[in-house]
């Protein structure tokens, strides 16, 4: 493999060459950087994937700070582009693509046009629909986000698949009915939606539980 830098050598003592470089030409597309998308493209990044392309409208708000990968002192500022900072910061060596600007069926022939996969990671129900239907059949395979939230709920955060689709969450909790998004739910079903990614890169089998 050509010259690393210290993060890609460290990853190097856990990855195999050939695992590496399977994961470092794939391309992954995020629509949204809140909750999930956040957190999915800093454990992606993390993990060794280097094509990443984000698109978000949002700004940083204060009741984002309890779940996304943002702080305090960046209020105001565009997800999207923290996001980028912060994952340059992880390795410096990434492309990344990404757009601040609100996505939709009108739009979305410009954006995600040469991923492998494709994360949903959007909050509003119809967004979500709308992106998973749009890209089923222009990509590989779509892995959403859907029911991670609550307090007292512990419904269990389940895959389905269906065709190139996995669905990842308990399909039941949604914020808007009254089930708060906290750090543990949403950032596990960011986990699992990455480890997905992961699988799916690698040839290994999803476990639809």
């Amino acid at each position: 493999m050509p010259d690393t830098n210290a993060f890609e050598q460290g990853l190097r003592q856990y990855l195999s060459d050939e695992q590496l470089s399977t994961i470092q030409h794939q391309k992954i597309g995020i629509g949204g950087a809140g909750g999930l998308g956040s957190n999915v493209a800093m454990i992606l990044v993390r993990t060794g994937f280097k094509h990443i392309e984000i698109l978000d409208k949002d700004r940083i708000e204060p009741s984002n700070l309890n779940r996304q990968q943002y702080f305090i002192h960046e209020i105001g500022e565009e997800k999207v582009e923290i996001t980028r900072r912060r994952l340059l910061e992880i390795n410096p060596d990434i492309n990344i693509r990404t757009h601040n600007l609100e996505w939709s069926t009108t739009n979305a022939a410009d954006y995600f046009t040469d991923c492998d996969m494709i994360i949903e990671a959007f909050d509003q129900a119809d967004f979500k629909f709308q992106f998973v239907d749009y890209y089923a059949d222009r990509t590989r395979y779509v892995i959403s986000g859907n029911g991670m939230a609550g307090l007292q709920s512990k419904e269990p955060l389940m895959v389905r698949s269906v065709g190139n689709v996995y669905l990842v969450g308990d399909g039941v909790t949604d914020a808007a009915e009254g089930h708060p998004p906290l750090a543990p739910r949403v950032i596990g079903c960011a986990a699992k939606m990455a480890e997905i990614v992961l699988d799916l890169t690698l040839g290994l089998p999803v476990r639809p539980t």
